[in-house]
């Protein structure tokens, strides 16, 4: 059987094109010439030639040992155009002795005396490779300009009155606002994706299918109806959003190869190219919040936690302080009555043998010290933030005094390479030999530069030294606003929510006793001194003070734990009948009161007020400095 092989592809120029129907009618003619009839066709329109995975050739080369004799070929272009893959085919084709007839290129298979095919086929590879690089060329020079090839991402759409400029689609920027509020509320990937698809929002192909049909064009790519977590992931990744134009990043080392992530460092960026669908310190905050679930193996809230208003708050910045994994929320229902706890991830799926204690702290506990921390925090913000410039704030940078020896540091160099300048403007000026002017000038210019250096440092530490409590600048109070904002809006609020907690909170360590450790966001943690065992500790001696107090001010020389607890709560300190007993153990325990006869009086007092009045002398000067101050 004689059979035809025809190939077209973008790859040719005018010069060489050369379509199917004539490559056809060539090898018709002649096979007509040389007697002989194609039988069959073979044929890939619109294939490059430098792969050899195509359709119509695949075929060819299947049944070339089941029925075909003769194979017939316009020129060795057609076949392919990569060099060595085209010369093995030769010798494949005469190793499975079949016959091959390349027309224009005079090659027959069974007569190999032609000695410059080699030639031939490294022309036919270097002319693809040739425009591959004209190509490249031509669109990195326009992304070196900032021209978006592409269309843009899912969010925005060329402008119709000037197709370089980009505008916000304002429903699809909706959607986009609502994945990373979503993100920022505890969902992961797949939970985002599945809100989505169930509340019928469509998918980023799906507006660009109806977009292309609106403006009458034929859709080229697959239609996807349900989101993905690969498509919720790229949306949080892109800084697109932020209004940032990124090029380059990815590209092609080998012609019809695979695309490889380009460095970033590398790459075309361009700010505020474009209008912004999401502020910087958002998406600065959602990388950092993936980051972390990367790192804790966070995998989205559990199936207790199934909506953003029960579910767990604190996310992945919980950890047990002895094995460091992650604590793992637990939500039970008893009696009605719901609680919500969190323990230690490996006790919890381990045992003891692995983590010794459960590290069991209650959310509500632990939303208390929190609230108390972040309070306690602000109460010091004015004073300690105030030798803060904005952006080491919030990088959590250096303190005050350690910037102040960097910036003498810088000062004492710049002051060094200026004598050195001057060491070397004589030495120079005496070789000048008629060139004094030139020297002059040019170490005039190094010398401003330097004094301006000296100058900008030696401003900003005098910003330094200046008292916190006397720099009433507005430029001061402007500069820390957003910051105290923040903290003010919160402690308002009263209440905390997962974004107020990832804002502030960089991570939490529980203890085995179920008491936390806080570390504030913005390197903040090292010029606050706070601990909720030691704040527990205070109220807890602040109730035996007060407990003191209430028996000394009482008109009876009798109490109940029922009397006590009315007295608490009327000073705003409210314990129940129950958890006032371990106190009431304590007074005992001093001798302050004893046991009564009668149910009528529970304890008696047995101290005299004077006697009451030394031990709450002695208790208060035994006390820690600060456990008497009340936040």
């Amino acid at each position: 059987m004689n059979v035809g092989y025809v190939r077209l592809s973008r790859d040719d120029d005018k010069h060489n094109y050369v379509s199917i129907e004539n490559q056809k009618l060539i090898i018709t003619q002649f096979a007509a010439e040389n007697h002989f009839t194609i039988d069959r066709w073979y044929e890939d329109d619109g294939v490059s030639g430098y792969k050899f995975d195509r359709p119509g050739f695949n075929q060819l080369m299947a049944d070339l040992d089941k029925d075909i004799d003769r194979v017939f070929v316009k020129d060795f272009s057609r076949l392919g155009r990569h060099n060595a893959k085209v010369l093995l085919l030769l010798d494949e084709f005469q190793e499975r002795s079949k016959h091959l007839i390349v027309i224009d290129d005079h090659y027959d298979s069974m007569q190999t005396n032609d000695d410059t095919i080699g030639i031939k086929t490294w022309y036919n590879e270097k002319y693809v490779k040739d425009t591959s690089q004209k190509i490249k060329r031509a669109l990195n020079a326009r992304q070196k300009e900032g021209t978006l090839i592409t269309q843009p991402p899912f969010g925005y759409i060329r402008s119709k009155k000037d197709k370089s400029q980009i505008e916000i689609v304002p429903k699809e920027a909706k959607y986009i606002k609502v994945i990373y509020d979503l993100y920022l509320q505890g969902f992961g990937y797949r939970k985002i994706a599945n809100h989505l698809t169930q509340n019928k929002i469509p998918t980023p192909s799906m507006i660009r299918h109806a977009h292309e049909i609106k403006e009458g064009k034929i859709t080229k790519y697959p239609v996807t109806a349900q989101w993905s977590d690969a498509m919720v992931r790229d949306i949080l990744g892109n800084d697109f959003y932020i209004g940032t134009l990124r090029l380059r990043k990815r590209a092609r080392c080998t012609v019809h190869g695979k695309d490889k992530r380009v460095p970033q460092n590398e790459q075309y960026v361009f700010k505020n190219h474009h209008p912004a669908i999401i502020d910087i310190a958002s998406f600065d905050l959602i990388q950092d919040i993936k980051k972390k679930r990367t790192k804790s193996k966070y995998r989205g809230s559990r199936k207790q936690y199934v909506h953003p208003k029960t579910s767990s708050p604190f996310g992945c910045c919980l950890f047990c302080k002895d094995c460091g994994s992650r604590l793992t929320p637990i939500r039970r229902i008893t009696s009605g009555a719901e609680r919500k706890y969190y323990i230690c991830t490996t006790y919890n799926t381990k045992g003891r043998l692995y983590c010794p204690k459960a590290h069991l702290i209650e959310e509500n506990n632990l939303m208390k010290d929190l609230f108390t921390y972040i309070k306690f925090c602000r109460n010091f913000f004015c004073e300690d933030i105030a030798a803060y410039s904005m952006e080491d704030f919030n990088c959590g940078k250096k303190a005050a005094p350690e910037k102040r020896t960097e910036l003498q540091n810088l000062i004492e160099q710049l002051k060094r390479q200026l004598k050195i300048l001057f060491t070397q403007k004589i030495r120079d000026l005496s070789t000048a030999h008629g060139n004094e002017d030139v020297i002059h000038e040019s170490y005039e210019a190094m010398q401003q530069d330097i004094l301006a250096q000296i100058n900008f440092l030696k401003a900003q530490l005098e910003k330094l030294n200046v008292s916190p409590s006397k720099n009433n600048h507005n430029d001061t109070k402007e500069e820390f606003q957003n910051a105290l904002q923040i903290i003010d809006l919160i402690i308002e609020k009263g209440t905390l929510d997962r974004k107020d907690i990832e804002i502030l909170i960089e991570k939490i360590e529980v203890d085995k006793d179920g008491l936390p450790e806080i570390e504030f966001r913005y390197g903040l943690s090292h010029l606050i001194q706070y601990s909720p065992a030691q704040e527990l500790n205070r109220h807890q001696n602040e109730i035996i003070y007060q407990m003191m107090h209430l028996i000394l001010e009482g008109k009876r020389d009798y109490i109940s734990a029922r009397y006590l607890s009315k007295l608490f709560t009327n000073i705003y300190f409210p314990i129940s009948e129950k958890n006032v007993l371990p106190y009431i153990g304590l007074m005992i325990d001093m001798g302050i009161i004893a046991p009564g006869d009668s149910s009528r009086k529970p304890y008696t007092i047995r101290k005299a007020h004077s006697e009451i009045q030394e031990i709450m002398t002695k208790f208060h000067q035994d006390l820690p400095h600060d456990t008497s101050h009340s936040l």
